[in-house]
């Protein structure tokens, strides 16, 4: 599935597009394939901690809207 959100990331908003598989169990395979800021996919710039960071705060969002 895909998914996506805006957020901040230091002092600017971004646009996170994160695709992830899920079933009955839960949520699996989740991955951050773009984040868009001023119409610019910065992903290559991104640190590994930040991308995992995106990844958990896209499934706390995705869970929080899925359960409104």
């Amino acid at each position: 599935m895909d998914f996506n959100f805006t957020t901040k990331l230091e002092d600017g908003d971004v646009i996170v597009f994160w695709q992830f598989e899920h079933d009955e169990d839960g949520i699996y395979n989740s991955e951050v394939v773009k984040v868009v800021f001023n119409d610019v996919d910065i992903i290559p710039i991104l640190s590994a901690e930040a991308l995992c960071e995106l990844d958990m705060k896209a499934y706390k969002v995705y869970e929080e809207r899925s359960h409104d």
